[in-house]
């Protein structure tokens, strides 16, 4: 019987700047491969080839995708044996010897080729952090007009409506279960800014899962909040909690699974927008509670108007740093020396056992 996957992102552009969660998953693991080398689209094909072999064995896995890169996976945790590979500058090993492994990939080039490619190279790199650069702004900015919008809106929420709302949906879905264990909290991205617009995994996250609760409101009128604190009751009744982090705001949240429950709770408005299309799809509405007569309208359409803008031009500044992230990419893959590849492709296969 083969195994399965579930997609997510491995980072997010925010607009408190580039989030991942690699530091938390390699705590959730007993083995990880760090594979270190120049960036390369060649090694997503490694990490697959990883990925198809442990499906054949039975595996279940979570595969962490590059969202400026379409497909381009970065990272493999393969759940039932805690394993993780995973190629990122962000993080590196701590524990040498207990888990952690070193897997380099530098001797897989051709040095000569290296040589004449790499002025071209680092001129190209220095001027794409330029753009990168721009677009973290640009979403500062963004996020900024965001909370903007939100005080707008706040004034009109019938709080204690939403929270008897929430001690409603606690007793519906968690009720007087008590399970006798320490709940386990884990963290992932579901969706990120890329060069195609806000694009997320909830479909990959959610299909084997029976009860699936969209939130729909305002910005502003607390669904983060709602989700969080319906998670911290899960946590107090043992039950395990992944929550599932904002690919633009990085301290917020776009939804919770309880996995006990075989339930996710999620914003389902503007840019992640989800209707119910299958059994054991709900909407949980906070549109009662929200007075619309309260909302300066004249001055909402005026924010709104500059947030799209701004992520608009965030949008364009990452979709430029992509292209030329590309040509680097290929400029490096062009070099490869195919036998020296071969030879990490097999030995890292071998790492299943």
């Amino acid at each position: 019987m083969n195994g399965t996957i579930t997609h997510y992102m491995g980072k997010s552009y925010t607009g408190q700047g580039v989030k991942n969660f690699y530091k938390e998953i390699i705590q959730e693991a007993k083995r990880v491969y760090f594979f270190k080398g120049p960036t390369t689209y060649r090694l997503s094909e490694i990490l697959k080839e990883i990925g198809y072999a442990a499906i054949r064995r039975g595996k279940n896995m979570e595969w962490f995708y590059d969202p400026l890169h379409e497909e381009v996976v970065e990272g493999i945790y393969i759940i039932d044996t805690k394993t993780l590979y995973l190629q990122t500058d962000a993080v590196d090993p701590s524990y040498y010897g207990a888990g952690h492994e070193w897997v380099p990939y530098y001797n897989a080039y051709k040095e000569n080729r290296l040589k004449d490619i790499g002025p071209l190279i680092r001129d190209k790199q220095i001027a794409n952090d330029v753009w990168l650069t721009k677009g973290l702004l640009s979403l500062s900015r963004a996020k900024v007009i965001h909370d903007d919008w939100e005080q707008l809106i706040q004034p009109a929420i019938n709080w204690d409506g939403i929270n008897a709302l929430l001690e409603e949906l606690k007793k519906k879905d968690i009720g007087n279960i008590q399970l006798q264990k320490n709940a386990k909290v884990t963290h992932r991205l579901m969706g990120s800014l890329t060069p195609y617009g806000a694009k997320d995994t909830l479909s990959s996250i959610s299909k084997n899962l029976k009860s699936r609760l969209y939130i729909k409101g305002l910005p502003g009128s607390g669904k983060s909040s709602f989700m969080k604190k319906f998670g911290e009751e899960a946590k107090t009744h043992g039950l395990d909690v992944r929550f599932i982090w904002c690919g633009l705001d990085a301290n917020s949240v776009d939804g919770i699974v309880v996995p006990e429950l075989q339930l996710c709770l999620v914003d389902a408005t503007s840019p992640h927008v989800y209707e119910p299309e299958r059994e054991g799809d709900e909407i949980v509405d906070f549109f009662p509670y929200i007075d619309q007569t309260l909302l300066d309208e004249e001055a909402i359409a005026k924010v709104h108007e500059a947030y799209s803008n701004e992520m608009e031009i965030a949008q364009n500044y990452l979709s430029t740093y992509a292209a030329e992230s590309k040509v680097i990419r290929t400029l490096y893959d062009s070099a490869i020396d195919e036998e020296e590849w071969s030879a990490l492709h097999d030995k890292m296969i071998e790492t299943l056992g």
